[in-house]
């Protein structure tokens, strides 16, 4: 007889996060997102990593951490990574936001967007 699996959502029932386990959850998934949106961007505007670093004057080595996850996206990369995709940089403000959780907040709630620019 098998045991059963537990669930990724029942051990976190069993083992509520601390405080810091938020924050550190809350910035993978802010480092996850920027992962996917930088290859969703690349690859949507037809680029190798190469090229795109060329356009964010930068190497290809450094998108290939932003696209593995290896990198903790800052504005100014947002706005070199909108303009080298020949998109806009979307930032939204809401309330109670304080320090580096302010972006990873903006992000998930779908506020910092890089869209298409037109």
């Amino acid at each position: 007889m098998m045991a059963k699996r537990t669930s990724w959502d029942d051990l976190k029932a069993q083992q509520p996060l601390t405080g810091k386990g938020r924050v550190a959850y809350d910035d993978e998934a802010r480092i996850a997102a920027f992962r996917a949106m930088v290859f969703r961007l690349r690859t949507e505007a037809g680029l190798t990593q190469a090229e795109l670093a060329e356009r964010m004057g930068t190497t290809q080595s450094a998108i290939a951490r932003m696209e593995g996850g290896g990198t903790r996206p800052t504005l100014e990369t947002l706005e070199r990574l909108a303009a080298a995709v020949e998109s806009e940089l979307v930032v939204g403000v809401g309330e109670n936001l304080s320090g580096n959780r302010s972006i990873a907040k903006l992000v998930r709630d779908g506020h910092a967007v890089i869209r298409r620019a037109s």
